[in-house]
């Protein structure tokens, strides 16, 4: 996933008024749009200092991105106003709560009690800090308020709920977390607080089964694994619970109650046991023997660390180095046949799967997701794994992980609304965003329709300003470029979340074909251009986007393409960025135009491929282009292949246009040419050499 480029500032013909720029800053904020917002914010408050609504959101977007200090001094500031509303002050008691100010946070949430006694956040705000500062009878008191004022809120009944057990009322409090979970059978928090109080309660077998819903829910609530490790030392199984302590400390390896707890039911365990929390893996090279769960280690901290670093950095250098046998060996030999850390399954997974062993890495990343559910990189891993094999119904879920990882939380948008599940909203307004690359762009806008006809909502489409005249032509005028300020909307979906939300299956595929259209008058520009050439026109491309983690695996040299080189063909040379220099020096008796200068934007490219008799390009925009065209391709492809093109297939259920060229091999592209090269010569007979 390419990083997003900078945000555009936000512009205008004219100044605009300090109520039209905070009516702007607060629509960027709601979808979003966090960037724009702020420098709106900015600017106002250079023009007014202090001014308390600028100060009130900027505090609101410094919180959402992690800059407490900043966070607090804002709303602060905002507070000072003399006419402040109380949601300012309620907004700044939660602040200082996360923050550990409790005091403060009481404070501020009392001003918002007094300031609007109908304010239910500030109420809801209030009984949780009291709740925190050991006031629970006072806690209950506000939290029942909440309850009557909003009886339909999972998060005020899961709240009160809370509150209950903290002065011992806990059959009132499994009552409040069962109505929640009847009003959001996806909330994770009521499910983890149910499995709780079902432990205290004794019911140990439905609150083994809570904590695990709450886990699949939110594997990162770490309440959860606290719980669920609670419910199993009181069931006598220090094994079990030692587990799902390992299992929290793989993504929060600080967390002081984890720690304390692991070394308890170390001592618990017995060293034995400790040591041997997988079942043994064989010691083929054949096949991964998958344990239910990785290992723990008795291995002094600081050693195991240093030794697992070592190994793993010597496996990443043999895997950049495409030598994915020898990094196989390399962790069986150094892998504890009782086991081993998760981190060395999931290279091991990647070792097995670069070498074409799919299913096998499959089980791998299973076992890690199935383990260590809060390992995210490794659910994605899973996630590509299974989408790869065509398992759909599986490989979506686990693919909205993709903004959770460390590399991509940033690139996570923060909409201020409900993300679309892919319920019914008819009525309603539906904000679908798009996320990742050009290709992702093209390929996924086919399901907009799809999503319009499920959710029975207006369906407005924001897009990067570069392919906004194909939304356009798709969409209609609910299609605005990237950054600018979209309509009011009540839901929102980011466009590859689209096929979980409808639930996207093979069978689905390919849907509407020829959803691309190309502009009438840049086709006749390029039919005047091209019409001296001879034909038949092969359009090429030979690299992708230099950028892409996985460009070296699926690009090429215009040198290679030597076996591409046919009389009678002329070659329309469509590459793009630093590649498209080579056109200059083609192989011998390729008749190569270069039209890299000539191609403005995507526009032109549509327009080319509308005329081309055919597109022969590595994995790159330009086959998603010619396919939502419904226009001839042949994709040359790597032995592993993004996800999207599956395996094991020479068609594309997305794009029925398309032929796929597969290495037999890794790094085979000798066969893929020549087998492109005949290929050609057949649909082109008088091309022969």
């Amino acid at each position: 996933m390419p990083p997003k480029p900078a945000p555009p500032a936000p512009t205008t013909g004219e100044l605009l008024s300090l109520p039209e720029a905070l009516r702007q800053a607060h629509a960027h904020w709601s979808a979003g749009q966090a960037a724009q917002a702020e420098i709106l914010c900015r600017r106002i408050l250079a023009a007014s200092p202090g001014q308390a609504e600028a100060s009130h959101l900027l505090g609101l977007i410094a919180h959402t991105h992690g800059q407490p200090a900043l966070a607090l001094e804002l709303l602060k500031q905002a507070c000072r106003a003399d006419a402040a509303p109380a949601v300012y002050f309620g907004n700044l008691a939660e602040v200082c709560r996360q923050q550990g100010l409790l005091a403060e946070g009481e404070a501020a949430a009392r001003q918002a009690t007094k300031r609007d006694p109908g304010l239910v956040m500030a109420w809801n705000n209030l009984g949780i800090i009291l709740q925190e500062a050991g006031r629970s009878a006072e806690s209950v008191n506000c939290l029942e308020r909440v309850v009557e004022l909003q009886p339909h809120s999972p998060e005020a009944l899961n709240n009160l709920g809370n509150a209950y057990v903290g002065v011992n009322r806990l059959d009132e409090a499994r009552r409040l977390y069962v109505q929640a979970l009847a009003l959001r059978s996806d909330y994770a928090e009521g499910h983890s607080n149910l499995a709780f109080v079902l432990g205290e309660l004794g019911d140990y077998d439905a609150a083994a089964d809570a904590a695990h819903r709450a886990i699949a829910c939110n594997p990162r609530l770490m309440n959860a694994y606290i719980n669920f490790a609670g419910i199993e030392v009181a069931r006598s199984r220090p094994r079990e619970a030692l587990q799902w302590t390992e299992a929290l400390l793989a993504f929060a390896p600080t967390h002081p109650q984890a720690l304390e707890l692991r070394t308890r039911l170390r001592t618990a365990c017995g060293a034995q046991a400790a040591t041997a929390e997988a079942p043994a893996p064989a010691a083929s090279t054949d096949t991964a023997s998958v344990g239910e769960f990785p290992a723990a280690t008795t291995t002094p901290a600081a050693t195991q660390a240093k030794d697992l670093h070592d190994l793993a950095h010597r496996v990443h250098a043999l895997l950049t180095e495409r030598q994915h046998a020898a990094a196989e060996r390399l962790l069986r030999e150094n892998m504890d046949p009782r086991g081993a850390p998760a981190a060395l399954w999931r290279l091991l997974g990647l070792t097995v799967k670069f070498q074409g062993r799919v299913q096998e890495a499959a089980d791998i990343q299973t076992m890690l997701a199935t383990a260590m559910p809060g390992d995210l990189s490794a659910r994605f891993d899973l996630a590509e794994t299974l989408l790869l094999q065509g398992d759909f119904e599986r490989g979506w879920p686990e693919y909205r992980w993709r903004y959770s990882l460390s590399h991509t939380a940033a690139m996570d948008r923060k909409v201020q609304r409900p993300r679309w599940d892919g319920s019914r909203i008819a009525g309603q307004t539906l904000l679908i965003h798009d996320e990742q690359g050009y290709g992702d762009t093209l390929q996924f806008m086919r399901l907009i329709d799809a999503a319009r006809v499920r959710s029975g909502a207006r369906v407005v489409f924001e897009v990067h300003a570069d392919l906004l005249p194909f939304a356009r032509r798709l969409v209609g005028a609910d299609a605005f470029p990237r950054g600018q300020v979209p309509p009011p909307f009540d839901q929102h979906c980011e466009l590859m979340s689209l096929p979980m939300a409808i639930g996207l299956r093979m069978t689905d595929l390919p849907g509407q074909v020829g959803y691309l259209s190309a502009d009438a008058d840049r086709v006749e520009k390029w039919r005047r251009r091209l019409a001296g050439l001879p034909r038949p026109w092969v359009a090429l491309a030979w690299a992708g986007r230099p950028t892409h983690s996985n460009d070296a695996n699926r690009s090429l040299a215009l040198a290679a393409l030597a076996p591409l080189a046919l009389p009678g063909i002329t070659y329309l040379a469509i590459q793009k960025g630093p590649a498209a220099a080579q056109a200059a020096e083609a192989p011998p008796g390729m008749n190569l135009v270069p039209l890299d200068a000539e191609i403005a934007d995507f526009e032109d490219t549509a327009a080319i491929l509308s005329l081309a008799d055919l597109l022969v390009s590595v994995d790159s925009s330009p086959v998603h282009l010619a396919g939502g065209l419904h226009r001839p391709a042949w994709v040359m492809l790597p032995f592993l292949p993004d996800w999207r093109w599956l395996l094991h297939r020479s068609d594309s259920p997305w794009y029925p246009s398309l032929h796929l060229y597969r290495q037999p091999a890794p790094g085979d592209w000798k066969t893929v040419l020549h087998d492109v090269g005949q290929a050609l010569a057949k649909r082109f007979p008088g091309s022969e050499a």
